[in-house]
């Protein structure tokens, strides 16, 4: 039994060590083949709209800094042309009983509720893997991601073809997490990316076109939308919970019927915009329910810091930076909300 243990046990680290492996081989690749953008834009080999946008980054970086706080370090300062395709995979793996996805723990970052992959054929090898265990899982296309300072990230091809405001959301999204991060708190990270984002683009967007411009209106009714869809998932989400919480014998076949449900009732939705009209062709499962929920879980109580802090979205990243930095982050969140909003009521 003991050497059995054993074997298992190296069978296991290796394939640990394998993956990692990959990870930091396709990252080494990256920053082998990363050219200075002055380079770049030097040699005039950039159609006229790639120019325009890695031009673009680099104003975006700047914004960033100065007028939200995000720590830039060397980010965005060079650039790597990965043709058109994703510059990797994520792989997101949960019990069809539960939203409650496998986590992994990696240095640094911490607990994590996906496995990155550089190589697609590897992540489908994996996701295949899972499947044949029974799991639920979802395999998500990676535009960008941050390497929490530890490399300078470049600025990847495919990143050129993002549109104005939804590159402005990419660049902060990932510059917010090279300036907090709570080591094994995906939830808290990844929403407060996505709310940076969202509200530096949008702060972006009116001061270049103006409040009543075209442009900022469309954005506004994406936002509202955006808070539509996220109670509607919210709403699936608890349904979910229900069924997986209860003694039924059937819940397989009864979540099936809420994903049905919901594609169906998706269309009453009052929705100003496409920007969610994909969602009827979604493979509904618990893997892309639980991912949804890690990134957008707690967009609410940063809004409400934001507000706290009068709308001064560079005001709000200090606060949350203090937030990291505290022993029980949530409690000193809860607490500063608690004495900032009591002020606004006096």
């Amino acid at each position: 039994m003991v050497r059995l243990f054993g074997f298992l046990l190296i069978l296991a680290l290796g394939s640990e060590i394998g993956y990692l492996y990959q990870l930091l081989k396709g990252q080494v690749a990256l920053l082998w083949r990363a050219e200075s953008i002055e380079k770049v834009l030097e040699a005039g080999k950039l159609s006229p709209d790639q120019r325009a946008k890695l031009e673009l980054v680099q104003a975006i970086r700047a914004f960033a800094q100065r007028e939200i706080g995000l720590n830039t370090s060397k980010n965005y300062t060079k650039y790597v042309d990965i043709g058109r395709g994703p510059v990797s995979w994520n792989l997101v793996v949960c019990p069809k009983d539960r939203l409650e996805p496998l986590e992994w723990s990696y240095p640094v970052v911490g607990a994590v509720p996906y496995r990155g992959y550089f190589d697609r054929a590897k992540a489908e090898e994996a996701r295949d893997r899972y499947v044949a265990e029974g799991y639920d899982t979802y395999l998500r296309p990676v535009g960008a991601y941050s390497t929490l300072g530890w490399f300078s990230d470049p600025v990847l091809s495919s990143m050129l073809r993002y549109s104005e405001g939804n590159l402005v959301d990419l660049i902060i999204h990932e510059l917010t997490h090279a300036t907090v991060w709570i080591e094994g708190d995906v939830t808290f990270n990844e929403s407060l990316a996505s709310f940076v984002g969202e509200a530096g683009a949008l702060m972006w967007l009116q001061r270049k076109y103006g409040t009543d411009s075209e442009v900022v209106h469309r954005v506004l009714d994406e936002r509202a939308d955006g808070v539509v869809f996220r109670r509607f998932m919210r709403d699936i989400a608890s349904r979910l919970d229900s069924l997986y919480q209860s003694n039924s014998p059937h819940k397989i076949t009864l979540r099936q019927q809420i994903f049905d449900s919901a594609r169906t009732e998706f269309h009453t939705l009052p929705l100003k915009t496409e920007l969610y009209a994909r969602f009827p062709s979604w493979e509904l499962n618990n893997a892309r329910m639980a991912l949804y929920r890690v990134y957008r879980e707690r967009t609410d109580v940063f809004a409400r810091v934001y507000l706290a802090c009068d709308n001064d979205l560079k005001a709000m990243v200090e606060v949350l930076h203090q937030c990291a930095n505290a022993e029980d982050p949530a409690a000193w969140l809860e607490d500063w909300l608690r004495k900032n909003q009591d002020k606004d009521s006096l």
